[in-house]
């Protein structure tokens, strides 16, 4: 419905005005009567956007996408930040992304809502995870490409945890400001924070649905235990590397050569602990499936960790882009992705990350025996937490 509002309500004269604009200001020598079209039958939407076509006239296509529902203080701090990501990411790395012409993050313009224009990625998105359906002949080159992505985020690296800042027109340099999900939002100064606050956040959900509960309450205790498998001590103040947050195969476009072609959907990414920006799902593999059927996942990631060492063996230490002064503090001897990807620590985050609070007593069994391995049962573990104060 909200939808369908927009498609008969929002300004499209407008919107194709400043494309053609915005056309000619990043691309000299265009046709004098460059028209632009935008066909309202044929578009794609999400739970919050719609994504248009815009069809130039030199066959060129951009795309514009517009949030169709309420759009709050909140969501225009979100569509600032992430423009900033994406033009930061530009700036500094070879990560291939969508380049962002023009933006508007207020209704209150001739067009009616807020959008963003950009470039238009060709490509295609695979069915299913990267190590099962590519053809084992492209395995290592797409490895390869996967890791320059982490490696390049990698270095990408700001002070404090939190979003990219770069002002109402994203053209001032970058600060952290206070995340959006987070049950302490920051700016944060240690991982610590950010994995305890939490964690502990999720227990006290966990344990107002489930109270009273042995089993949920050792699952709180587990993962609440876990932190002290996770957390990199060298790490624990910095610098921190941005992190895309929903790095998998659905945001992964791919050409007929399996060329990694764009990266997309930065809307939640932030500068986060090194831990976290070892999350990806696409190296993990699934505990219901036998050591046979998990082979192709173990063996990517195996190709992606080796990768990610080679490239950082010639990797340029880098200040934080928040707080270029920090040099002098930062250790050349701090743990490195590909030592921490390639630990069991790594599939602890993981789970940790990935467990919902409805998830969380099957997380928490698995969480116990990557810990505990088979030496301690989880009836044991129960004895032991399942009547004793989390808080």
């Amino acid at each position: 419905m909200a939808g369908r509002l927009l498609l008969s309500s929002a300004n499209f004269e407008h919107l194709k005005a400043r494309a053609i604009e915005s056309r000619k200001k990043h691309q000299a020598n265009l046709p004098p009567n460059l028209e632009c079209d935008i066909n309202l039958t044929h578009f794609t939407s999400g739970f919050n956007n719609v994504v248009l076509e815009l069809a130039f006239s030199d066959d060129v296509c951009w795309i514009a996408r517009i949030p169709y529902q309420d759009f709050d203080d909140g969501d225009r701090i979100s569509m600032l930040s992430e423009i900033a990501t994406m033009k930061m990411i530009h700036k500094n790395t070879t990560i291939p992304i969508p380049h962002v012409f023009e933006f508007e993050a207020s209704a209150d313009q001739p067009f009616g809502y807020p959008y963003i224009i950009m470039e238009y990625l060709s490509g295609h998105i695979l069915p299913n995870g990267l190590a099962t359906t590519i053809p084992l002949q492209y395995r290592v080159k797409v490895a390869q490409q996967l890791a320059n992505v982490f490696s390049e985020l990698q270095k990408l690296t700001f002070s404090r945890i939190g979003r990219l800042w770069c002002g109402e027109n994203v053209d001032q340099p970058v600060k952290i400001v206070a995340m959006a999900w987070h049950s302490s939002p920051g700016p944060l100064e240690t991982s610590l924070e950010y994995f305890y606050n939490q964690r502990q956040s999720e227990n006290r959900e966990i344990l107002s649905m489930h109270p009273d509960d042995p089993d949920w309450l050792t699952a709180c205790w587990v993962l609440k235990t876990a932190l002290t498998h996770i957390i990199i001590e060298d790490r624990v103040r910095g610098p921190f590397p941005l992190c895309h947050l929903d790095l998998h195969f659905g945001n992964m476009l791919f050409d007929n050569e399996y060329n990694l072609v764009g990266i997309i959907d930065w809307s939640h990414a932030q500068a986060g602990p090194l831990e976290q920006l070892s999350v990806c799902p696409e190296l993990v593999i699934f505990p219901g499936l036998s050591d046979e059927e998990n082979k192709p996942i173990v063996e990517f990631k195996n190709f992606v960790v080796e990768s990610i060492r080679e490239m950082e063996r010639n990797q340029e230490k880098r200040s934080p882009l928040d707080y270029p002064e920090m040099d002098s503090l930062l250790s050349s001897n701090v743990t490195p992705l590909s030592a921490y990807m390639a630990s069991r620590s790594a599939e602890i985050t993981h789970r940790q990350y990935m467990a919902s609070p409805r998830g969380s007593l099957w997380a928490g069994q698995i969480v116990a025996k990557l810990i505990y391995g088979q030496s301690v049962t989880w009836e044991q573990l129960r004895e032991v937490y399942g009547a004793m104060p989390l808080f």
